[in-house]
Parts: C-alpha cells; sequence; structure tokens
C-alpha cells in the first residue's frame, strides 16, 4: 500500500494499529518525556520501520531537467550519481547545444561529484516539496548540489546552471524496504502521527537517501514548471528570489 506521508488519515491500517498502539509512550516522548524512556522508544520506532517496509512511500526529488532527462528518467528511472553520470549529463547539455564548449570544461572542471554525501546517493523529499524551504537551488540550477554547489556564484558559469533545463520535480513511490539504513524518517512519522491525533501540526521534512537505483515502474510522473500544478507543489511562488520559470534552452 502507498504510504503517503502528508496524510494520516489515509495511512495503512497496519501502521495507524501500531502507532495508537503505542502512542501513550510516544506522545510522552515528543511532548513531556514524563515517563517514557529512550529504550522503549527506540523500540517502538525498531517496530514501527519493520511494519512500515512491505509498504512504498510518496517521495519527491527536486532537481532541473532537460527534455531529454525527463524522457530518460521516465523509461529507464533514476540512476545512482557518481562522476561519471554527470560528466555524460554535461556532455550530453554540449552536444545538444545548451552550453558551450568552455562552459562544459568550466562544468567537469569545478564539479563535487565525488563528495562522499553526493556519490550513490539520491535525495529524495517524503513530504511535499513546498513543506521545505531548502529546495530553491534544487530547481535554480541545473546539476544538482555536486555541480551548482561550487560555481553558483561564478559570473560566467552560474548563469549557465539557470539556463538548461527547467525546474522539475519527479514523484515517486518508492518501496520503503529499499531505504536499508535510515536516516530517522520513522521518527518523522511517529511526530506527524501524534500531532495529527492530538489536532496539533507537525512541521518536520522528513528525508533519506536511496542507495540503490530507481527502477521506472517506481516513477509516478515528473511535474514541470510548465505545469499547472507545480507552483502549488512546491511553493515557488513564495521565494524572494523568482525562480525564472522560463522555457528551456
Amino acid at each position: 500500500m502507498l504510504f503517503d506521508y502528508d496524510h494520516p488519515a489515509a495511512w495503512p491500517t497496519d501502521v495507524v494499529a501500531l502507532l495508537d498502539e503505542h502512542r501513550p509512550t510516544l506522545e510522552d516522548w515528543v511532548t513531556e518525556r514524563r515517563f517514557a524512556s529512550p529504550y522503549e522508544y527506540d523500540e517502538i520506532i525498531g517496530e514501527l520501520g519493520e511494519t512500515l517496509r512491505p509498504h512504498e512511500i510518496m517521495a519527491w526529488h527536486n532537481t532541473r531537467l532537460t527534455a531529454r532527462e525527463a524522457a530518460d528518467i521516465l523509461s529507464a528511472g533514476m540512476h545512482l550519481p557518481s562522476v561519471e553520470t554527470l560528466i555524460r549529463r554535461i556532455d550530453s547539455a554540449l552536444a545538444e547545444g545548451a552550453i558551450s564548449p568552455a562552459v562544459a570544461e568550466g562544468f567537469k572542471r569545478r564539479h563535487q561529484a565525488d563528495s562522499p554525501t553526493r556519490v550513490g546517493r539520491i535525495w529524495f523529499l517524503f513530504t511535499r516539496p513546498h513543506n521545505d524551504d531548502g529546495i530553491e537551488d534544487f530547481l535554480r540550477f541545473w546539476g544538482g548540489e555536486a555541480l551548482y554547489a561550487a560555481i553558483d556564484r561564478d559570473p560566467d558559469l552560474g548563469p549557465a546552471l539557470r539556463s538548461v533545463g527547467v525546474p522539475s520535480v519527479v514523484e515517486a513511490a518508492i518501496p520503503i524496504r529499499n531505504f536499508t539504513d535510515s536516516l530517522g524518517f520513522e521518527s518523522h512519522i511517529a511526530k506527524q502521527f501524534c500531532a495529527w491525533r492530538a489536532g496539533r501540526s507537525y512541521n518536520g521534512v522528513p528525508h533519506d537517501r536511496l542507495l540503490v537505483p530507481l527502477g521506472p515502474a517506481h516513477v509516478r510522473r515528473i511535474v514541470t514548471c510548465n505545469d499547472p500544478s507545480f507552483v502549488g507543489l512546491t511553493g515557488c511562488d513564495r521565494y524572494f528570489e523568482p525562480l525564472g520559470l522560463t522555457e528551456e534552452r
């Protein structure tokens, strides 16, 4: 069953039953901590992780894509990032005339695709992008953080990053069992549940990285800035600096 973090009322019944069973302990842990111990909490979170495993989770990857890149994701899924995959993207953008040879050389010389926090990791949000105020640059600059982190303010390379492709959100339904060493999204789920049951809000931003490729069957859609639902999904109309929703070069 599909797990949609933003809508607890529609969560799978086995997940809700487990959380309701342990709700007094969870509620105490996330609020006053009068009696709940870390050992009890960790045990519940471990049980929650096992209960979630058979399900798929809604997830969003925020990026900037050319039409060809979007088509490739829809047909072949998402590959794990690496230096080699970034170089291929740069070469393809050059071949398509989206960047000049000088810009392509600058991209290749100054990327950070070999960073241990980026190589072999596809990052996803488990809440809709408009709930995260840190996604702007992923939509603003082509090539991902491995490319823009070092050169977004470069007077020559920075503008080129803004001109390739269009802001895009890859929406996926990912088997939870594929997140083999969670960064803690189960705790966000527990806190979201307690807040929902108590009638209060919780503004956590659950996210994690996929360490295996994402097959095309798990890609639900790609929402680009030309889609009427893009503004509502991303909240880009509230950005201090306009995103620049222009046609791709």
